[in-house]
Protein backbone atom coordinates (compact mmCIF):
# COMPACT_ATOMS: atom_id res chain seq x y z
CA UNK A 1 0.00 0.00 0.00
CA UNK A 2 2.81 2.23 0.91
CA UNK A 3 6.18 2.06 -0.21
CA UNK A 4 9.22 4.20 1.60
CA UNK A 5 12.19 4.92 0.18
CA UNK A 6 15.92 6.55 0.91
CA UNK A 7 15.72 9.72 -0.78
CA UNK A 8 12.13 10.41 -1.97
CA UNK A 9 8.86 11.09 -1.16
CA UNK A 10 6.64 8.15 0.24
CA UNK A 11 4.30 6.49 -2.66
CA UNK A 12 1.16 5.61 -2.41
CA UNK A 13 -0.88 2.92 -4.12
CA UNK A 14 -0.15 -0.77 -5.50
CA UNK A 15 -0.18 0.88 -9.27
CA UNK A 16 2.15 3.69 -8.45
CA UNK A 17 4.34 1.78 -6.49
CA UNK A 18 4.84 -1.01 -9.63
CA UNK A 19 5.35 1.77 -11.77
CA UNK A 20 7.68 3.45 -8.99
CA UNK A 21 10.11 0.19 -8.75
CA UNK A 22 10.50 -0.59 -12.63
CA UNK A 23 11.37 2.68 -13.31
CA UNK A 24 14.04 2.65 -10.55
CA UNK A 25 15.25 -0.60 -11.48
CA UNK A 26 15.30 0.12 -15.50
CA UNK A 27 17.00 3.73 -14.39
CA UNK A 28 20.17 1.96 -12.12
CA UNK A 29 20.60 -1.01 -14.88
CA UNK A 30 20.09 2.00 -17.81
CA UNK A 31 23.26 3.86 -16.21
CA UNK A 32 25.08 0.69 -15.33
CA UNK A 33 24.98 -1.33 -18.96
CA UNK A 34 25.47 1.95 -20.71
CA UNK A 35 28.45 2.86 -18.92
CA UNK A 36 29.79 -0.30 -19.47
CA UNK A 37 28.81 -0.30 -23.41
CA UNK A 38 31.06 2.78 -23.72
CA UNK A 39 33.68 1.80 -21.51
CA UNK A 40 34.50 -0.76 -24.12
CA UNK A 41 34.49 1.51 -26.75
CA UNK A 42 37.52 3.51 -24.50
CA UNK A 43 35.57 6.55 -23.35
CA UNK A 44 37.18 8.05 -20.12
CA UNK A 45 34.91 8.18 -17.67
CA UNK A 46 34.64 12.15 -17.63
CA UNK A 47 33.80 11.70 -21.00
CA UNK A 48 30.77 9.28 -20.04
CA UNK A 49 29.59 10.95 -17.61
CA UNK A 50 29.25 14.45 -20.15
CA UNK A 51 27.90 11.88 -22.58
CA UNK A 52 25.30 9.70 -21.33
CA UNK A 53 21.76 11.02 -21.32
CA UNK A 54 18.82 9.18 -19.76
CA UNK A 55 15.98 8.19 -22.46
CA UNK A 56 12.91 10.48 -22.28
CA UNK A 57 10.76 7.90 -20.31
CA UNK A 58 13.24 7.92 -17.39
CA UNK A 59 13.61 11.60 -17.64
CA UNK A 60 9.80 12.20 -17.35
CA UNK A 61 9.79 10.59 -14.09
CA UNK A 62 10.41 12.89 -11.92
CA UNK A 63 11.73 9.90 -9.55
CA UNK A 64 14.04 9.57 -12.00
CA UNK A 65 16.32 12.70 -11.64
CA UNK A 66 19.04 13.37 -9.60
CA UNK A 67 17.73 14.83 -6.60
CA UNK A 68 20.55 13.02 -4.39
CA UNK A 69 22.81 11.46 -6.49
CA UNK A 70 23.28 12.22 -10.14
CA UNK A 71 24.01 9.99 -13.42
CA UNK A 72 27.41 11.88 -13.78
CA UNK A 73 28.71 11.01 -10.30
CA UNK A 74 27.19 7.12 -10.43
CA UNK A 75 28.65 6.68 -14.23
CA UNK A 76 32.42 7.90 -12.40
CA UNK A 77 31.49 5.35 -9.67
CA UNK A 78 30.67 2.74 -12.23
CA UNK A 79 34.26 2.81 -14.45
CA UNK A 80 36.27 3.49 -10.97
CA UNK A 81 34.59 -0.02 -9.59
CA UNK A 82 35.17 -1.75 -12.87
CA UNK A 83 38.59 -0.21 -14.16
CA UNK A 84 40.43 1.16 -11.03
CA UNK A 85 41.32 4.69 -10.83
CA UNK A 86 44.03 4.16 -13.64
CA UNK A 87 41.91 5.36 -17.18
CA UNK A 88 45.00 3.87 -19.49
CA UNK A 89 46.20 6.69 -20.30
CA UNK A 90 50.29 6.62 -19.36
CA UNK A 91 50.19 10.25 -19.01
CA UNK A 92 47.51 9.59 -16.36
CA UNK A 93 49.51 7.08 -14.38
CA UNK A 94 51.81 8.85 -12.14
CA UNK A 95 50.32 12.95 -12.57
CA UNK A 96 51.82 15.83 -9.94
CA UNK A 97 49.58 16.26 -7.45
CA UNK A 98 47.23 19.71 -7.35
CA UNK A 99 49.49 22.05 -5.85
CA UNK A 100 52.68 21.15 -8.12
CA UNK A 101 50.45 20.48 -11.45
CA UNK A 102 49.01 23.85 -10.75
CA UNK A 103 51.81 25.90 -10.24
CA UNK A 104 53.20 24.71 -13.69
CA UNK A 105 49.79 25.05 -15.47
CA UNK A 106 49.82 28.54 -14.79
CA UNK A 107 53.07 29.18 -15.91
CA UNK A 108 52.70 27.45 -19.04
CA UNK A 109 49.16 30.27 -19.22
CA UNK A 110 51.13 32.94 -18.39
CA UNK A 111 50.66 33.30 -14.68
CA UNK A 112 48.09 34.13 -12.07
CA UNK A 113 47.04 37.19 -13.87
CA UNK A 114 47.06 36.18 -16.79
CA UNK A 115 44.55 32.95 -16.06
CA UNK A 116 42.32 35.37 -13.85
CA UNK A 117 41.61 38.27 -16.70
CA UNK A 118 41.01 35.68 -18.94
CA UNK A 119 38.98 33.47 -16.38
CA UNK A 120 36.62 36.42 -15.56
CA UNK A 121 35.83 36.77 -19.40
CA UNK A 122 34.88 32.80 -19.28
CA UNK A 123 32.63 33.64 -16.58
CA UNK A 124 30.74 36.52 -18.22
CA UNK A 125 30.04 33.93 -20.59
CA UNK A 126 28.63 31.75 -18.59
CA UNK A 127 31.59 28.78 -18.34
CA UNK A 128 31.06 28.42 -14.63
CA UNK A 129 32.53 24.88 -14.69
CA UNK A 130 35.85 26.02 -16.42
CA UNK A 131 36.46 29.47 -14.09
CA UNK A 132 35.67 26.95 -11.11
CA UNK A 133 38.56 24.70 -12.29
CA UNK A 134 41.40 27.49 -13.11
CA UNK A 135 40.22 29.52 -10.19
CA UNK A 136 40.88 26.47 -8.13
CA UNK A 137 44.52 26.04 -9.60
CA UNK A 138 45.17 29.31 -8.54
CA UNK A 139 44.65 28.86 -5.05
CA UNK A 140 46.42 25.50 -4.75
CA UNK A 141 49.49 27.56 -6.78
CA UNK A 142 49.93 30.29 -4.17
CA UNK A 143 49.42 30.92 -0.49
CA UNK A 144 47.07 32.16 1.90
CA UNK A 145 46.68 35.77 1.63
CA UNK A 146 48.78 36.29 -1.64
CA UNK A 147 46.33 38.86 -3.75
CA UNK A 148 46.07 36.17 -6.11
CA UNK A 149 44.49 34.00 -4.35
CA UNK A 150 42.17 36.60 -3.02
CA UNK A 151 41.29 37.07 -6.02
CA UNK A 152 41.04 33.87 -7.30
CA UNK A 153 38.94 33.10 -4.39
CA UNK A 154 36.26 35.70 -4.69
CA UNK A 155 35.54 34.57 -8.99
CA UNK A 156 35.88 30.90 -7.72
CA UNK A 157 32.99 31.49 -5.40
CA UNK A 158 31.20 33.51 -7.72
CA UNK A 159 31.42 30.53 -10.07
CA UNK A 160 30.65 27.66 -7.68
CA UNK A 161 27.64 30.05 -6.57
CA UNK A 162 25.91 29.77 -10.28
CA UNK A 163 26.97 25.83 -10.57
CA UNK A 164 25.08 25.65 -7.21
CA UNK A 165 22.34 27.61 -8.16
CA UNK A 166 22.19 25.59 -11.35
CA UNK A 167 22.30 21.85 -9.49
CA UNK A 168 19.26 19.68 -9.50
CA UNK A 169 21.12 17.42 -7.07
CA UNK A 170 20.94 18.73 -3.54
CA UNK A 171 24.34 16.73 -2.56
CA UNK A 172 25.82 18.84 -5.71
CA UNK A 173 24.23 21.92 -4.73
CA UNK A 174 25.30 21.63 -0.73
CA UNK A 175 28.79 21.27 -2.00
CA UNK A 176 29.02 23.78 -3.79
CA UNK A 177 27.42 26.35 -1.72
CA UNK A 178 29.33 25.38 1.56
CA UNK A 179 32.35 25.85 -0.15
CA UNK A 180 31.13 29.34 -1.61
CA UNK A 181 31.09 29.95 1.95
CA UNK A 182 33.92 28.91 3.00
CA UNK A 183 36.15 30.59 0.53
CA UNK A 184 34.22 34.13 1.22
CA UNK A 185 34.16 33.97 5.05
CA UNK A 186 36.61 31.20 5.50
CA UNK A 187 36.02 27.42 7.44
CA UNK A 188 33.54 27.53 10.26
CA UNK A 189 34.92 26.26 13.12
CA UNK A 190 32.50 23.79 14.23
CA UNK A 191 32.60 22.37 18.20
CA UNK A 192 34.32 18.80 18.52
CA UNK A 193 32.07 16.16 18.68
CA UNK A 194 29.07 16.06 20.89
CA UNK A 195 26.29 13.51 22.28
CA UNK A 196 25.72 11.73 19.36
CA UNK A 197 29.11 10.38 18.33
CA UNK A 198 29.65 9.88 22.33
CA UNK A 199 26.41 7.44 21.83
CA UNK A 200 28.03 5.74 19.03
CA UNK A 201 31.14 5.33 20.38
CA UNK A 202 29.71 2.67 23.79
CA UNK A 203 28.53 0.48 20.84
CA UNK A 204 31.45 0.92 19.00
CA UNK A 205 33.46 -2.53 19.07
CA UNK A 206 37.22 -2.45 20.66
CA UNK A 207 38.47 -3.82 17.11
CA UNK A 208 36.95 -0.94 14.94
CA UNK A 209 38.36 1.63 17.80
CA UNK A 210 41.95 -0.26 17.34
CA UNK A 211 41.26 0.57 13.86
CA UNK A 212 40.80 4.09 14.30
CA UNK A 213 43.69 4.00 16.72
CA UNK A 214 45.66 3.02 13.89
CA UNK A 215 44.65 5.32 11.13
CA UNK A 216 45.35 8.62 13.38
CA UNK A 217 49.23 6.92 13.48
CA UNK A 218 51.83 9.42 12.16
CA UNK A 219 53.84 6.57 10.55
CA UNK A 220 57.33 9.40 10.61
CA UNK A 221 57.17 9.91 13.85
CA UNK A 222 57.65 6.49 15.19
CA UNK A 223 59.87 4.75 12.29
CA UNK A 224 61.41 2.66 13.55
CA UNK A 225 60.11 2.07 16.46
CA UNK A 226 58.86 -1.74 17.24
CA UNK A 227 56.40 -2.34 20.15
CA UNK A 228 54.17 -5.18 21.52
CA UNK A 229 51.26 -3.51 24.00
CA UNK A 230 49.08 -5.58 25.59
CA UNK A 231 45.24 -3.23 25.63
CA UNK A 232 43.21 -4.02 28.89
CA UNK A 233 39.54 -2.76 29.24
CA UNK A 234 39.45 -2.99 32.65
CA UNK A 235 35.71 -2.94 33.10
CA UNK A 236 34.29 -5.34 30.82
CA UNK A 237 37.18 -7.41 30.68
CA UNK A 238 38.52 -6.79 26.90
CA UNK A 239 41.52 -7.20 26.08
CA UNK A 240 43.95 -7.15 22.81
CA UNK A 241 47.17 -7.51 21.85
CA UNK A 242 48.79 -4.48 19.42
CA UNK A 243 51.91 -5.01 17.33
CA UNK A 244 53.88 -2.09 16.31
CA UNK A 245 56.08 -3.32 13.63
CA UNK A 246 57.23 -1.73 10.46
CA UNK A 247 55.37 1.65 11.17
CA UNK A 248 51.89 -0.08 11.02
CA UNK A 249 49.30 -0.91 14.16
CA UNK A 250 47.83 -4.33 13.97
CA UNK A 251 46.16 -5.99 16.80
CA UNK A 252 44.76 -9.33 17.89
CA UNK A 253 41.99 -9.44 20.07
CA UNK A 254 41.32 -11.75 23.03
CA UNK A 255 44.84 -13.33 22.79
CA UNK A 256 47.23 -13.36 26.17
CA UNK A 257 49.00 -10.00 27.01
CA UNK A 258 51.14 -10.97 29.31
CA UNK A 259 54.09 -11.31 27.57
CA UNK A 260 53.66 -8.14 26.18
CA UNK A 261 56.61 -5.18 25.78
CA UNK A 262 53.98 -2.77 27.75
CA UNK A 263 50.35 -3.02 28.90
CA UNK A 264 47.73 -0.09 28.83
CA UNK A 265 45.15 -0.45 31.24
CA UNK A 266 41.29 1.94 30.81
CA UNK A 267 38.04 2.32 31.74
CA UNK A 268 35.37 2.12 28.53
CA UNK A 269 34.72 5.85 29.62
CA UNK A 270 37.97 6.87 29.87
CA UNK A 271 38.58 5.63 26.41
CA UNK A 272 35.79 6.87 24.52
CA UNK A 273 36.87 10.41 26.02
CA UNK A 274 40.14 9.80 24.25
CA UNK A 275 38.32 8.96 21.25
CA UNK A 276 36.36 12.21 20.64
CA UNK A 277 39.20 14.38 21.78
CA UNK A 278 38.09 15.11 25.26
CA UNK A 279 40.85 13.52 26.96
CA UNK A 280 43.93 13.40 25.92
CA UNK A 281 46.78 10.36 26.08
CA UNK A 282 49.35 11.76 27.91
CA UNK A 283 46.68 13.77 30.51
CA UNK A 284 44.79 10.39 31.01
CA UNK A 285 48.58 8.70 31.94
CA UNK A 286 49.49 12.09 33.99
CA UNK A 287 46.06 11.80 36.12
CA UNK A 288 45.86 8.34 36.48
CA UNK A 289 42.80 7.63 34.11
CA UNK A 290 45.11 5.37 31.90
CA UNK A 291 47.97 2.91 33.30
CA UNK A 292 51.02 2.29 31.14
CA UNK A 293 53.06 -1.26 32.53
CA UNK A 294 56.31 -1.93 31.31
CA UNK A 295 58.01 -0.03 28.25
CA UNK A 296 55.87 3.27 29.06
CA UNK A 297 58.15 5.68 27.49
CA UNK A 298 57.83 3.54 24.32
CA UNK A 299 53.85 3.84 24.60
CA UNK A 300 54.12 7.57 25.36
CA UNK A 301 55.86 7.97 22.04
CA UNK A 302 53.60 6.00 19.98
CA UNK A 303 50.75 7.54 21.66
CA UNK A 304 52.42 10.91 20.86
CA UNK A 305 52.33 10.47 17.48
CA UNK A 306 48.53 10.00 16.86
CA UNK A 307 47.19 12.77 14.42
CA UNK A 308 44.47 14.78 15.35
CA UNK A 309 42.02 15.99 12.73
CA UNK A 310 40.23 19.24 13.04
CA UNK A 311 38.98 19.16 9.10
CA UNK A 312 38.42 16.76 6.60
CA UNK A 313 39.80 18.55 3.07
CA UNK A 314 41.40 21.65 1.93
CA UNK A 315 40.31 21.30 -1.81
CA UNK A 316 38.63 24.76 -3.10
CA UNK A 317 41.42 27.15 -1.53
CA UNK A 318 45.17 26.71 -0.58
CA UNK A 319 46.14 24.18 1.94
CA UNK A 320 48.58 24.58 5.03
CA UNK A 321 51.21 21.89 4.22
CA UNK A 322 50.48 19.12 6.91
CA UNK A 323 54.09 19.13 9.54
CA UNK A 324 55.95 16.58 7.70
CA UNK A 325 55.28 17.58 4.13
CA UNK A 326 58.54 18.41 2.02
CA UNK A 327 58.74 22.41 1.25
Amino acid sequence: DVLIAQHHWPVWGGAAIDRFLRNQRDLYKFVHDQTLRLMNHGLLASEIAERLQLPRSLQDDWACHGFYGTVKHNVKAIVQRYLGAYDGNPAHLDPLPPVQAARKTLHYMGGADAVLARARGDFDAGEYRWVAQVCAMVAHAGRPGDAAVQAASALGALALEQLGYQAESATWRNAYLQAVMELRHGVPQLPRAGGVVRDVLRALPLGLFLDHLAMRLDAARIDGLALRIGWCITDTGEQALLSLENSALTHRLGVPVDGADAQVQLTRAVMDDISVQKLGYADAVQGGQMQVLGQRDAVLQMLAALDSFDRMFAVVGPRPPLAHDNP
